[in-house]
């Protein structure tokens, strides 16, 4: 390494160890934080506003599907170029343009709603589709930021206290965009979506400049050739390349299970609407738990690669204990432990990207791991539903925990470096 690249990365190391101990005395992160659970509310509350309005002017499952669609497709090919982007160019710049971007253009889907007729279905996918890439270019500039924000003794505790804010920020969102709808009607609703990214934008701005990353001379370099730079780095990094196995892996199992979930809890446990409401709240309880008891433990928390192998491990067979259950009140504490277990795990190896990966590469990895979960989610989903409608979604669960339990074996045997983390 040559003497200008030596001490670059002296200088990356001493940004992310001089962050102030308590994260109450970081401004930075304080307004980062508001401007995220922010924008996270606002995607909550936009999802229901569109799903409402799509449902009840199409009456048509195949335009839901459509929307699905476009947002994998997104994800799937703007996750690693995004990443590449964040990693070359200002973060907070790019966090601040596609607030103000999404604002805008959900202004216009605002607009489609009132005055839209004949073409206003093509209208409001072209949008839907702007949306969801300036989001994709948002996350990995966010989620690769917060290394310099906070710096790494305080990293866990951050990354834990935003996913327990960004889980009931979600919530927040999707019941304050039911009962908008129920009130105001949909266009007024997705004004009030603009709102929320304008005011996240000004959170974002009021942060302040982010500590400054120093690029390495050796990847000063084309767009293209830092895009595939990045993609190496991921295959030779043993963490890296180990999550962006393990994470879509798992998840293609784990959402599909969530899915079929809430159709076991109507057709077999017979749930009322309270009861199946109780439900899906009792998941993310169980996910802000385990989240909780991470930021809790902080460093006293050791060989997290045994957590995180047990968890995975553990989740299978809990989604096939719940399979065999027939009544809603039994089920529970296996429903809780779904998002404890979900929330042990992704915390924990979101924690190890931001501490192991090189800082200058988290907007690639980040925006890779994003782009794999695009494609594997919806497959999982979609096949689910098949097989739920033909076969029962009783066992359509137990084959997916069945499917985890193999899968999470499989990882844990073969990915040592992770299962050894510590």
């Amino acid at each position: 390494m040559n003497s200008d690249a030596l001490v670059a990365t002296q200088s990356q190391e001493t940004v992310l160890h001089s962050q102030p101990k308590s994260l109450l005395y970081n401004r930075t992160f304080l307004w980062i934080y508001a401007g995220s659970t922010l924008s996270i509310t606002g995607e909550g509350f936009h999802s229901i506003v569109i799903g409402y309005w799509v449902l009840t002017t199409t009456g048509s499952a195949k335009a839901m599907m459509t929307i699905m669609l476009i947002q994998m497709i997104s994800g799937l090919v703007l996750g690693s170029i995004a990443g590449t982007l964040a990693d070359r160019y200002n973060r907070r710049m790019i966090m601040l343009s596609m607030d103000i971007l999404r604002a805008l253009l959900i202004a216009g889907v605002a607009a489609v709603f009132t005055f839209g007729e004949g073409n206003a279905w093509w209208w409001l996918i072209a949008l839907l589709a702007l949306i969801s890439a300036a989001s994709q270019f948002h996350n990995p500039a966010f989620a690769s930021s917060l290394i310099y924000i906070v710096g790494k003794d305080q990293i866990q505790r951050a990354t834990s206290l935003m996913q327990i804010t960004d889980t009931l920020a979600r919530l927040a969102g999707l019941s304050l965009g039911g009962a908008a709808v129920a009130i105001f009607g949909g266009p007024a609703s997705v004004i009030g979506v603009s709102v929320a990214f304008i005011i996240s934008a000004c959170c974002v701005s009021m942060s302040g400049s982010f500590p400054k990353h120093e690029r390495l001379d050796e990847e000063k370099m084309g767009f293209w050739a830092d895009f595939k730079h990045g993609l190496s780095y991921i295959r030779t990094h043993s963490i890296a390349r180990s999550v962006s196995i393990l994470l879509p892996s798992i998840m293609v199992f784990f959402v599909a299970s969530m899915m079929v979930f809430q159709v076991l809890a109507v057709t077999v446990w017979q749930a009322t609407p309270w009861q199946f409401g109780m439900l899906e709240a009792i998941i993310p309880i169980g996910y802000a738990s385990g989240a909780g008891l991470i930021a809790f433990m902080g460093s006293k928390l050791v060989k997290r690669g045994l957590w995180v192998s047990l968890a995975i491990l553990l989740a299978g067979p809990n989604l096939m204990l719940l399979a065999s259950i027939h009544h809603v009140y039994l089920s529970i504490p296996f429903v809780f432990l779904i998002g404890f277990i979900l929330a042990i795990g992704t915390v924990i190896v979101t924690v190890m990207l931001r501490t192991e990966v090189n800082a200058e590469y988290q907007g690639r990895v980040f925006g890779t791991i994003g782009s794999l979960s695009s494609l594997a989610t919806p497959v999982g989903i979609i096949l689910s539903g098949v097989f739920s409608d033909l076969y029962g979604a009783d066992l359509v669960l137990m084959l997916n925990g069945l499917g985890l339990t193999l899968v999470a074996a499989i990882c844990v045997y073969f990915l040592k470096e992770l299962r050894k983390y510590d």
